[in-house]
């Protein structure tokens, strides 16, 4: 009996299985390794002037290069990628976006290409960058002292004087669960790596965990470790800074007792206390290899920390006022700090 060659078809289809085992058993991709840093040699890199008054706060989109910074005139103001990266000097402000009546007090954003800026006349902004096109414009019923956004760019969350935490949708601009178990004026949020929690502070002096997107209440966490005995109570802490570890598995505390405090979150409990600034405590970021923590304060100062022992690394000094906030950036070799000098200085971490 004569045999016919099998098609090309049929044979294709028989190599279906074994092609597909192929596929499942390559490795996951690993994400991709940071550049090394040296904090004990952090420096000075380059100052941007130009800013039309103090600054209020900062942020970085990685995706685009720019950098923003937050004014009391009501402008953002922002750099591109030949700034940040130091290819070309900053010394005058190449763009700015005019769309708050009032000082801007807070700036988010995530991985992607989405800025939100929220100020004192109780709107909230979100920009497309790099053009700088507005997308969206999202009613408040108070002024917004706080913004964090998901590092996907998924989710923002917005608190201020109405005593409620908002959850938006950044794509549509649409409204998401409201949080509202604050006593007080929040004035910190967080976003956890993550993305699946969210930690509110402010002046009610209590700091609290939140499950995201559900909005359920997790915890309250006690923003000071527990009064000796036979000692007077410490003033309650105000809280103007948060932020997560890269694992989120502790979050960093800090305000108005001048000291950062490190958090365990699997039960609520202050690990260790960092003592070192002279005034409140007003920024705080984790680097993402997880071996330095970074602050900065009313005192002028920006600290370096070993998150793991507490102890600091080097205080970089050149702010003549109060720092207002910092940011990583440059695949996060290089930082960036705001101030009430009118100024935004980018600082070497290599």
């Amino acid at each position: 009996m004569r045999c016919r060659r099998p098609s090309l078809l049929l044979i294709a289809l028989l190599a279906l299985p074994f092609a597909a085992g192929l596929v499942a058993q390559q490795p996951a991709a690993k994400a991709p390794v940071p550049p090394p840093i040296a904090p004990g040699q952090a420096r000075l890199a380059q100052t941007l002037g130009g800013l039309d008054g103090p600054g209020f706060a900062i942020t970085y989109s990685a995706s685009t290069g720019i950098l923003a910074a937050a004014c009391e005139q009501g402008t953002i103001h922002y750099w591109n990628k030949g700034v940040t990266l130091g290819v070309r000097a900053g010394d005058k402000t190449p763009d700015v976006l005019v769309g708050h009546k009032g000082p801007v007090t807070a700036l988010a954003c995530g991985r992607g290409a989405v800025l939100a800026s929220a100020g004192v006349d109780q709107k909230i902004l979100l920009w497309s960058l790099p053009e700088g096109t507005l997308l969206h414009t999202l009613p408040c019923t108070a002024i917004v002292r706080a913004l964090a956004m998901t590092a996907d760019s998924k989710y923002l969350a917005a608190g201020g004087d109405d005593l409620a935490i908002q959850i938006w949708n950044v794509e549509t601009g649409k409204p998401g669960p409201q949080l509202a178990a604050n006593l007080d004026w929040t004035l910190s949020l967080a976003f956890s790596p993550d993305g699946k929690f969210l930690a509110s502070g402010g002046y009610d002096k209590a700091v609290r965990l939140w499950e995201i997107p559900s909005g359920k209440k997790l915890m309250d966490i006690a923003p000071q470790p527990p009064t000796p005995a036979n000692t007077a109570k410490a003033p309650a802490d105000t809280i103007y800074a948060l932020a997560f570890s890269p694992d989120s598995k502790q979050l960093a505390i800090g305000g108005t007792d001048a000291q950062i405090h490190l958090v365990n979150l699997a039960d609520g409990k202050i690990i260790r206390s960092l003592a070192g600034h002279g005034s409140s405590v007003t920024g705080l970021a984790f680097h993402p290899s997880g071996t330095l923590l970074i602050s900065c304060s009313k005192d002028h100062s920006i600290r370096l920390w070993n998150p793991t022992n507490g102890q600091p690394i080097k205080t970089l000094e050149g702010h003549t006022s109060w720092v207002e906030g910092i940011t990583l950036m440059v695949q996060d070799t290089r930082l960036a700090s705001v101030s009430a000098d009118e100024t935004v200085r980018l600082w070497e971490l290599r």
